[in-house]
């Protein structure tokens, strides 16, 4: 074992016929360990704790392996370990969360169904997934030979991942627990002790309402929600967060109540058709706008944008158009220091399906000359619409860095056009439909007319609402005297 004294790596990925990992004893200096797709691997050597400089393990996809030693707990130095795709490791030892200096930890796709409450000593821990980890289907064939003991059990069959309290977490930026099968009894309550998250993946899973705990994230900028076919609303969130809500199928609200602006700023609602069943979808589109814009005042970012169902095109765009494009004349005079920027927006469907992601790009030009473009992805886990989209994007004056806006004669040029993976790939009509497009040249004054435009509706709702109660209240007492009274009841019918 001399030779391997000063040995720094080790690379046995894909080592078809390995089923032990070898005596680490020796390999003092050992910093990187490669065990990727070794499908027969069974186990890992217990010696394993003598490597107090290794920073990688990497054991994805060992189909095979049953069990971590307990001597990880040892490892002093390691940042990256990688154990997605162990499909037979169900479970870690309580030792990991001796692993101070743990950065990145992978579970995805493995055969775990309980988190250790030693995960939470974990300080330093930045990554964290559990993607995928959910118990497997019973087998059709255990079900017909031993349902009696399947019934007999089934308050205590798990149906989700079990998960510890989080609150150790502190470093924590992303946490990916999509697809785990979490209801909301087994979502974590303590999400607000997360101080540093950024990034929080709870697509694919089966409840109803988010935890309040997810509007104390200070630092959240990102929620991925695509495919909860069970969740109904999006109750306060963090400011500026952006939310991928793409077939949410049942998602109705993004306010708790009617008159209640929710925190939603960007999002993708692709498909989610709820949204605009009990409001119009120019009613979704200028609540989100207002919050978008308002919001790019104090935070000063260059762009905002979200899609939702629906072909209705709000009448505060002032310049509205059939087709892709769109040409906005701009006349001495119309510029000032209250100028903000521009928002447009774009009716489209997809009319054949697409397999790949792909994009659509809005151009602008000015007297002819291109001054940027912004873009949006479709396809995957931002979802591909089905029916008539609208994509509503404001973008601040600052987005266009390169021209100075002058009180001059402009001819801009708002252009729609759509493309694969390279630009090159151009997606034609017959795939893509543009229906027709509308701009508007956003000053101060004017998201106060769209405030006062959401004010309006607002009050609409409520004075609906309280009228819809007001008649059930009648109708309820009519209903209580005409049980308490009968006869009098009837005898008033019968004058």
């Amino acid at each position: 074992m001399q030779p391997l004294c000063n040995l720094k790596t080790i690379n046995l990925s894909h080592s078809l016929n390995l089923v032990n990992t070898p005596n680490f004893k020796g390999m003092p200096y050992l910093e990187f360990l490669f065990l990727e797709g070794c499908l027969r691997l069974y186990e890992v050597d217990p010696t394993i704790e003598v490597l107090e400089r290794l920073t990688v393990l990497n054991l994805k996809n060992c189909k095979k392996l049953v069990r971590l030693p307990s001597s990880v707990g040892g490892l002093k130095s390691l940042k990256d370990l990688n154990l997605s795709g162990c499909s037979k490791l169900d479970k870690l030892p309580d030792e990991l969360g001796h692993v101070a200096c743990l950065e990145k930890l992978d579970l995805s796709g493995s055969g775990i169904r309980e988190v250790p409450s030693s995960i939470s000593l974990l300080k330093n821990l930045k990554d964290f997934s559990v993607a995928g980890c959910k118990p497997q289907s019973p087998k059709s064939w255990n079900m017909m030979f031993n349902l009696f003991q399947l019934l007999r059990k089934s308050s205590h069959i798990r149906v989700g991942l079990s998960l510890p309290c989080l609150s150790g977490l502190h470093s924590l930026t992303k946490l990916d627990l999509s697809d785990c099968n979490l209801s909301e009894e087994a979502m974590p309550s303590d999400f607000g002790c997360l101080s540093s998250l950024r990034q929080l993946n709870l697509s694919r899973n089966q409840f109803v309402r988010l935890p309040g705990s997810i509007g104390q994230l200070p630092r959240l900028d990102y929620l991925r929600l695509e495919r909860c076919h069970k969740l109904r609303t999006i109750q306060e969130l963090p400011s500026h967060v952006w939310v991928n809500a793409s077939n949410c199928i049942s998602l109705e609200t993004l306010a708790n109540q009617i008159g209640q602006r929710n925190s939603v700023v960007e999002g993708n609602f692709v498909n989610c058709f709820k949204m605009v069943e009990n409001e119009s979808s120019k009613s979704v589109a200028v609540s989100l706008l207002t919050r978008s814009i308002e919001s790019k005042v104090f935070c000063c970012s260059n762009q905002s944008q979200f899609v939702i169902p629906g072909n209705e095109i709000p009448e505060w765009y002032n310049h509205q158009s059939v087709g892709s494009s769109i040409t906005v004349e701009l006349h001495p005079g119309w510029f000032s220091n209250k100028f903000m920027g521009f928002s447009f927006c774009v009716v489209f469907r997809l009319l054949k399906p697409l397999s790949l992601e792909w994009f659509f790009n809005c151009e602008l030009s000015a007297n002819g000359k291109f001054l940027r473009e912004v873009g949006r992805v479709f396809g995957e886990e931002w979802g591909q619409p089905v029916l008539d989209h609208i994509w509503f994007v404001y973008v601040h004056r600052r987005w266009y860095s390169k021209q100075e806006w002058q009180d001059i004669h402009y001819q801009l040029v708002f252009s729609f056009k759509t493309n694969g993976r390279s630009k090159k790939e151009r997606i034609d009509e017959e795939i893509v439909q543009v229906k027709k497009c509308g701009v508007r040249v956003v000053c101060e004054e004017d998201v106060e007319e769209l405030s006062e435009t959401l004010l309006k509706q607002n009050n609409v709702g409520i004075n609906i609402k309280r009228g819809l109660q007001h008649y059930d209240d009648d109708d309820a007492a009519s209903s209580s005297a005409g049980q308490a009274h009968p006869k009098r009841i009837k005898h008033h019918h019968g004058t």
